[in-house]
């Protein structure tokens, strides 16, 4: 009597076994296959958004003796127009260190929260602040880790340059007539054939006295284009 039940050999379940573990195996390396063929660009543009995102929103962070404040500029002091980062940097110790994160966001009113921000509204004191302690060689360097943008990947350094300013909307510096110098301009020459991501945020400034080249929008007097450019 002929069998209806159909039989498979041992050597085609070995064949299928081994075929279907080759097709897995292809299928977990092929984002490796195209790895080599990303660009710097797909990892720089996160950066320098993320660095937008904090300079732009975020009020910054200040801690001393486990208070946190986002007054970093001041030391977490009510502000005082006599004293600006030369004077807590030398007045106050460890002042350098104390800086968590640099943001450049006006701190909200205190009736909310001494923590929360104004987004995209920006605090001329903060600004300043950053640009004095750019001007500060012997403590510029820290700059990196207060920006996030000392980083490291597989445990090397990853080596990030970075330009930022304030701009007005015809592409020149907002300037600061009454210190002869641009309001914001930190960072490095762009170089030539770098691959570079440029972010620019519209903002608003809180204080426009003496200085020139910004626009007023609606109720803000005072605007401009904050400009975040990253590369490596």
């Amino acid at each position: 009597m002929r069998s209806t039940h159909a039989q498979v050999s041992i050597d085609f379940m070995i064949a299928i076994t081994i075929l279907s573990f080759g097709i897995v195996l292809i299928i977990t390396q092929i984002p490796m296959l195209f790895a080599p063929f990303h660009t710097i660009s797909t990892d720089i543009h996160a950066v320098a958004y993320r660095t937008s995102m904090i300079l732009a929103e975020d009020a910054g962070i200040y801690c001393e003796n486990e208070s946190i404040t986002s007054a970093w500029e001041t030391a977490g002091e009510p502000e005082n127009r006599s004293r600006n980062f030369s004077f807590y940097r030398d007045k106050i110790a460890n002042y350098l260190s104390n800086v968590r994160r640099i943001g450049l966001a006006r701190n909200a009113p205190v009736w909310s929260s001494s923590e929360d921000a104004i987004p995209n509204n920006l605090s001329r004191r903060k600004i300043e602040a950053l640009q004095d302690w750019w001007n500060d060689d012997a403590n510029r360097s820290m700059l990196w880790e207060k920006l996030g943008l000392l980083v490291s990947y597989n445990g090397k350094p990853v080596n990030y340059s970075f330009n930022i300013s304030l701009k007005g909307f015809n592409n020149m510096l907002i300037w600061n007539n009454s210190a002869g110098k641009p309001l914001l301009q930190i960072g490095y020459p762009i170089p030539r054939g770098a691959t570079v991501e440029r972010i620019e945020r519209i903002v608003a400034i809180d204080d426009c006295e003496n200085l020139s080249n910004y626009t007023r929008i609606g109720d803000n007097e005072c605007c401009g284009v904050l400009e975040i450019c990253i590369w490596r």
